[in-house]
Protein backbone atom coordinates (compact mmCIF):
# COMPACT_ATOMS: atom_id res chain seq x y z
CA UNK A 1 0.00 0.00 0.00
CA UNK A 2 2.92 2.52 1.26
CA UNK A 3 4.79 1.95 -2.57
CA UNK A 4 1.22 2.43 -4.36
CA UNK A 5 0.95 5.65 -2.39
CA UNK A 6 4.60 6.53 -3.46
CA UNK A 7 4.46 5.68 -6.78
CA UNK A 8 1.12 8.05 -7.39
CA UNK A 9 2.90 10.51 -5.57
CA UNK A 10 5.97 10.89 -7.93
CA UNK A 11 3.63 10.36 -10.90
CA UNK A 12 1.79 13.49 -9.35
CA UNK A 13 4.83 15.03 -8.58
CA UNK A 14 6.13 14.88 -12.11
CA UNK A 15 3.16 15.54 -13.89
CA UNK A 16 3.02 19.19 -11.82
CA UNK A 17 7.05 19.59 -13.22
CA UNK A 18 6.16 18.68 -17.30
CA UNK A 19 3.46 20.76 -16.99
CA UNK A 20 5.43 23.40 -15.31
CA UNK A 21 8.21 23.09 -17.97
CA UNK A 22 5.85 23.13 -20.71
CA UNK A 23 3.81 25.90 -19.87
CA UNK A 24 7.60 27.68 -19.50
CA UNK A 25 8.19 26.75 -22.79
CA UNK A 26 4.95 27.80 -24.72
CA UNK A 27 5.65 31.12 -22.83
CA UNK A 28 9.66 31.39 -24.30
CA UNK A 29 8.25 30.37 -27.93
CA UNK A 30 6.02 32.83 -27.82
CA UNK A 31 7.26 36.91 -28.29
CA UNK A 32 5.83 38.94 -25.41
CA UNK A 33 4.76 42.45 -26.45
CA UNK A 34 2.85 43.64 -23.43
CA UNK A 35 0.53 42.72 -20.76
CA UNK A 36 -1.37 43.13 -17.25
CA UNK A 37 -0.14 41.97 -13.93
CA UNK A 38 -2.76 42.17 -11.23
CA UNK A 39 -1.37 42.74 -7.47
CA UNK A 40 -2.36 42.33 -4.11
CA UNK A 41 -0.68 44.70 -2.02
CA UNK A 42 0.00 43.81 1.98
CA UNK A 43 0.91 46.69 4.77
CA UNK A 44 1.22 46.34 8.00
CA UNK A 45 -0.25 49.28 10.32
CA UNK A 46 1.72 51.22 13.09
CA UNK A 47 -1.09 53.56 14.34
CA UNK A 48 -0.11 54.74 17.72
CA UNK A 49 -3.05 56.81 19.55
CA UNK A 50 -2.03 58.80 23.06
CA UNK A 51 -4.69 59.79 25.44
CA UNK A 52 -8.46 59.08 25.47
CA UNK A 53 -8.14 58.04 21.92
CA UNK A 54 -5.76 55.05 23.13
CA UNK A 55 -8.48 53.36 24.22
CA UNK A 56 -9.64 53.05 20.42
CA UNK A 57 -6.46 51.14 19.66
CA UNK A 58 -7.51 48.24 19.82
CA UNK A 59 -10.52 48.05 16.98
CA UNK A 60 -7.50 49.27 14.39
CA UNK A 61 -6.88 47.09 11.79
CA UNK A 62 -3.47 45.57 11.98
CA UNK A 63 -2.35 45.58 8.17
CA UNK A 64 -4.34 46.74 5.26
CA UNK A 65 -4.73 44.94 1.98
CA UNK A 66 -5.45 47.00 -1.74
CA UNK A 67 -5.28 45.83 -5.52
CA UNK A 68 -2.80 47.15 -7.72
CA UNK A 69 -2.26 47.00 -11.63
CA UNK A 70 0.87 47.19 -13.78
CA UNK A 71 0.21 47.61 -17.60
CA UNK A 72 3.31 46.97 -19.46
CA UNK A 73 4.83 46.59 -22.98
CA UNK A 74 8.69 46.33 -24.47
CA UNK A 75 9.04 50.18 -24.42
CA UNK A 76 6.75 51.29 -20.84
CA UNK A 77 4.96 50.05 -17.97
CA UNK A 78 2.39 52.14 -15.66
CA UNK A 79 1.89 50.91 -12.03
CA UNK A 80 -1.15 51.83 -10.09
CA UNK A 81 -4.43 51.37 -8.06
CA UNK A 82 -6.87 48.85 -10.05
CA UNK A 83 -9.49 51.52 -9.27
CA UNK A 84 -12.09 49.20 -9.30
CA UNK A 85 -11.57 47.21 -7.13
CA UNK A 86 -10.24 49.74 -3.71
CA UNK A 87 -12.28 51.82 -1.56
CA UNK A 88 -11.31 54.22 1.23
CA UNK A 89 -12.16 52.64 4.72
CA UNK A 90 -13.49 54.52 7.99
CA UNK A 91 -13.86 53.33 11.32
CA UNK A 92 -15.36 54.15 14.51
CA UNK A 93 -17.70 56.25 15.65
CA UNK A 94 -17.66 60.03 15.87
CA UNK A 95 -19.99 60.05 18.97
CA UNK A 96 -17.12 57.69 20.53
CA UNK A 97 -14.80 60.65 19.84
CA UNK A 98 -12.56 59.56 17.26
CA UNK A 99 -12.82 58.36 13.41
CA UNK A 100 -10.11 56.32 11.75
CA UNK A 101 -9.97 57.51 7.86
CA UNK A 102 -7.78 54.53 5.77
CA UNK A 103 -7.05 56.24 2.64
CA UNK A 104 -5.69 54.99 -0.53
CA UNK A 105 -3.23 57.75 -2.16
CA UNK A 106 -3.57 58.38 -5.93
CA UNK A 107 0.28 57.09 -6.47
CA UNK A 108 1.14 56.42 -9.91
CA UNK A 109 4.81 54.82 -11.22
CA UNK A 110 5.07 55.13 -14.73
CA UNK A 111 8.50 53.70 -16.49
CA UNK A 112 9.99 54.60 -19.76
CA UNK A 113 12.18 51.19 -20.55
CA UNK A 114 14.10 52.76 -23.71
CA UNK A 115 15.30 55.80 -21.97
CA UNK A 116 15.73 54.35 -18.29
CA UNK A 117 13.68 56.91 -16.62
CA UNK A 118 10.35 57.06 -13.94
CA UNK A 119 8.16 59.58 -13.57
CA UNK A 120 6.47 58.87 -10.00
CA UNK A 121 2.91 60.55 -9.20
CA UNK A 122 2.80 60.89 -5.14
CA UNK A 123 0.03 61.80 -3.40
CA UNK A 124 0.61 63.47 0.69
CA UNK A 125 -1.60 65.50 2.27
CA UNK A 126 -3.68 66.50 -0.18
CA UNK A 127 -1.09 67.96 -1.95
CA UNK A 128 -0.07 65.84 -5.47
CA UNK A 129 3.70 66.02 -6.76
CA UNK A 130 5.52 64.92 -10.00
CA UNK A 131 8.97 62.98 -9.13
CA UNK A 132 11.07 62.33 -11.91
CA UNK A 133 14.31 60.21 -11.87
CA UNK A 134 16.24 57.93 -13.73
CA UNK A 135 16.65 54.35 -13.26
CA UNK A 136 19.55 53.47 -11.18
CA UNK A 137 21.31 50.08 -11.78
CA UNK A 138 19.89 47.93 -8.77
CA UNK A 139 22.35 45.40 -6.72
CA UNK A 140 20.14 42.23 -6.82
CA UNK A 141 22.20 39.32 -5.69
CA UNK A 142 20.51 35.89 -6.38
CA UNK A 143 19.60 33.86 -3.45
CA UNK A 144 19.47 30.51 -5.50
CA UNK A 145 16.06 29.95 -4.43
CA UNK A 146 13.27 29.24 -6.57
CA UNK A 147 9.25 28.85 -6.32
CA UNK A 148 6.09 28.78 -8.66
CA UNK A 149 3.93 31.73 -8.85
CA UNK A 150 0.57 31.37 -10.90
CA UNK A 151 2.53 28.43 -12.51
CA UNK A 152 5.51 30.33 -13.60
CA UNK A 153 8.82 28.84 -11.93
CA UNK A 154 10.69 32.24 -10.15
CA UNK A 155 13.73 32.81 -9.09
CA UNK A 156 14.42 35.14 -6.33
CA UNK A 157 16.60 37.76 -5.86
CA UNK A 158 17.59 40.19 -2.90
CA UNK A 159 19.21 43.75 -2.15
CA UNK A 160 18.68 46.13 0.61
CA UNK A 161 17.86 49.80 -0.24
CA UNK A 162 18.11 52.53 2.66
CA UNK A 163 18.46 49.58 5.29
CA UNK A 164 15.75 47.96 4.55
CA UNK A 165 15.76 44.07 3.13
CA UNK A 166 13.89 43.72 -0.24
CA UNK A 167 12.99 40.69 -1.70
CA UNK A 168 11.92 39.92 -5.14
CA UNK A 169 10.74 36.64 -7.50
CA UNK A 170 10.74 36.83 -11.10
CA UNK A 171 9.94 35.11 -13.88
CA UNK A 172 12.65 34.45 -16.10
CA UNK A 173 10.48 33.39 -19.43
CA UNK A 174 8.91 36.32 -19.03
CA UNK A 175 11.84 38.31 -20.30
CA UNK A 176 10.90 41.94 -19.38
CA UNK A 177 12.65 43.78 -16.90
CA UNK A 178 9.60 45.32 -14.85
CA UNK A 179 8.00 45.11 -11.96
CA UNK A 180 5.56 46.20 -9.01
CA UNK A 181 6.39 50.22 -8.26
CA UNK A 182 9.54 51.60 -8.53
CA UNK A 183 11.18 47.53 -8.33
CA UNK A 184 12.73 45.82 -11.64
CA UNK A 185 16.18 45.75 -13.18
CA UNK A 186 15.71 41.76 -13.12
CA UNK A 187 16.15 39.59 -16.16
CA UNK A 188 12.37 39.03 -15.95
CA UNK A 189 9.42 40.15 -14.76
CA UNK A 190 8.77 40.68 -10.97
CA UNK A 191 5.56 38.89 -9.39
CA UNK A 192 6.49 39.28 -5.56
CA UNK A 193 8.19 41.96 -3.69
CA UNK A 194 8.64 40.54 0.52
CA UNK A 195 10.15 44.45 2.16
CA UNK A 196 11.60 44.31 5.45
CA UNK A 197 10.52 40.80 6.42
CA UNK A 198 6.72 41.10 5.26
CA UNK A 199 6.11 44.58 6.49
CA UNK A 200 5.22 45.16 2.95
CA UNK A 201 3.93 41.92 0.77
CA UNK A 202 2.97 42.28 -3.15
CA UNK A 203 1.92 39.62 -4.34
CA UNK A 204 0.68 38.64 -8.19
CA UNK A 205 -3.02 37.50 -8.71
CA UNK A 206 -3.56 36.89 -11.84
CA UNK A 207 -1.33 37.89 -15.65
CA UNK A 208 -2.78 38.57 -18.65
CA UNK A 209 0.13 38.37 -21.75
CA UNK A 210 -2.86 39.65 -24.41
CA UNK A 211 -1.75 42.72 -26.08
CA UNK A 212 -3.01 45.79 -24.46
CA UNK A 213 -4.52 49.44 -25.49
CA UNK A 214 -1.33 52.14 -25.67
CA UNK A 215 -3.55 54.43 -24.01
CA UNK A 216 -3.70 52.52 -20.77
CA UNK A 217 0.27 54.00 -20.58
CA UNK A 218 -0.42 57.33 -20.15
CA UNK A 219 2.52 59.38 -18.20
CA UNK A 220 1.63 60.75 -15.01
CA UNK A 221 0.96 65.14 -15.45
CA UNK A 222 -1.09 66.15 -12.26
CA UNK A 223 1.09 67.50 -9.62
CA UNK A 224 4.10 69.88 -8.76
CA UNK A 225 7.42 68.81 -10.12
CA UNK A 226 9.83 68.09 -7.21
CA UNK A 227 13.04 66.20 -7.04
CA UNK A 228 13.32 63.19 -4.46
CA UNK A 229 15.38 65.69 -1.84
CA UNK A 230 12.41 68.15 -2.02
CA UNK A 231 9.80 65.61 -2.03
CA UNK A 232 12.02 63.86 0.98
CA UNK A 233 12.13 67.27 2.94
CA UNK A 234 8.49 68.20 2.46
CA UNK A 235 7.25 64.77 4.23
CA UNK A 236 9.73 65.84 7.12
CA UNK A 237 8.71 68.90 7.81
CA UNK A 238 5.01 68.06 7.66
CA UNK A 239 5.19 64.92 10.07
CA UNK A 240 7.69 67.76 12.39
CA UNK A 241 4.36 69.90 12.54
CA UNK A 242 1.71 67.22 13.20
CA UNK A 243 3.65 65.65 15.93
CA UNK A 244 4.09 69.18 17.65
CA UNK A 245 0.38 70.15 17.11
CA UNK A 246 -0.55 66.96 18.88
CA UNK A 247 -4.20 66.23 19.64
CA UNK A 248 -6.56 69.35 20.97
CA UNK A 249 -10.08 69.06 21.35
CA UNK A 250 -12.69 66.41 21.75
CA UNK A 251 -13.69 64.30 18.71
CA UNK A 252 -10.92 63.72 16.22
CA UNK A 253 -10.77 62.44 12.59
CA UNK A 254 -7.34 60.55 12.05
CA UNK A 255 -6.31 60.34 8.22
CA UNK A 256 -4.27 57.38 7.99
CA UNK A 257 -2.20 57.23 4.20
CA UNK A 258 -0.83 54.29 3.02
CA UNK A 259 2.39 54.82 1.89
CA UNK A 260 3.70 52.61 -1.44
Amino acid sequence: MKKTLLTLWVLALCTIIVAQNNADKAIKDKTIESGTVFYEETVKLEIKLEGEAANFAHALPKERKSNKVLYFNKQSALYQNNKEDDVDETIGDQQEGVVVKIMEPDNKMFTDLENKKQIEQREFMTRVFLIEHGIASKKWKLSGNHKTILNYHCQEAEMEIDGKKIKAWFCPSIPISIGPGKYGDLPGLILAVNIDDGQNVITAKSIDLKPIDKKLLKKPKKGKKVTDEEFKKIVEEKMKEMGNEGGQGGGRTIMIKIKN
